[in-house]
């Protein structure tokens, strides 16, 4: 199936999603926080100046960091085909993993894309969501522990409460903010005969990364060894 969607539509939602975000920069007077902003400020700048080819190497090197608004819009770019080729696959890639970093409006781009794509192909690609997600847990960035839990709840093709309940339990255990109640629904959804095996799991991979406890105000990010 064939679609054309507007292209003044696709860029007012890029353009929507970097004003907001420009108001609310997080630690905003940290060096690399300025970098990066003025990297995706110039991004922002190369689309309205029609030069594609800029900003989507701009986007995709911030949305590697990982940066979730820079995802958001490298998809936008790759669904219009502007600065690329139209690339379905990897916009539906790059949404996804916007949405779970809690850019709305990658939702709507992801659902479309969705409709697009052979069932085998969108499998596909929720697979290298999770294979990205687990790096970065790797990596011990520890922002990536509850968006791996929400994966298994939003972006595969049927909800995984149980592995959901293991990655929200253990953010929950290190201080992750908005967890606790995520894990709780979690486990809400799970026969109780599986809650011992499943706590044994959680506590198997918490050994396994040697996770600790985050303070009570923090807000997640690297987890010093």
């Amino acid at each position: 199936m064939i679609r054309s969607t507007p292209i003044k539509r696709i860029f007012s939602s890029l353009f929507v999603v970097a004003a907001c975000l420009f108001g609310m920069p997080v630690n905003a007077s940290d060096p690399q926080t300025q970098m990066e902003n003025k990297a995706f400020k110039e991004a922002v700048r190369a689309v309205k100046d029609k030069n594609y080819g800029h900003a989507i190497a701009l986007f995709e090197a911030q949305a590697k960091m990982p940066r979730h608004d820079a995802q958001h819009n490298l998809a936008v770019l790759l669904n219009a085909g502007k600065g690329r080729p139209r690339n379905y696959v990897e916009a539906l890639f790059w949404s996804w993993q916007a949405q779970l970093g809690g850019i709305e409006d990658a939702e709507d781009l992801a659902n479309e894309i969705v409709d697009l794509l052979p069932p085998k192909v969108t499998d596909e690609v929720r697979s290298r969501v999770g294979e990205a997600l687990r790096a970065r847990i790797d990596a011990n960035d520890l922002k990536a522990i509850p968006q791996f839990a929400n994966y298994h709840l939003t972006i595969l093709a049927e909800p995984d409460y149980g592995n959901a309940y293991i990655w929200y339990s253990i953010a929950a255990a290190i201080n992750l903010p908005e967890t606790s109640d995520a894990r709780d629904d979690a486990e809400s959804q799970i026969d109780s005969k599986n809650l011992v095996e499943l706590q044994m799991k959680t506590q198997t991979l918490f050994d396994k990364y040697k996770f600790k406890p985050l303070p009570t105000t923090g807000k997640g990010g690297k987890n010093a060894s």
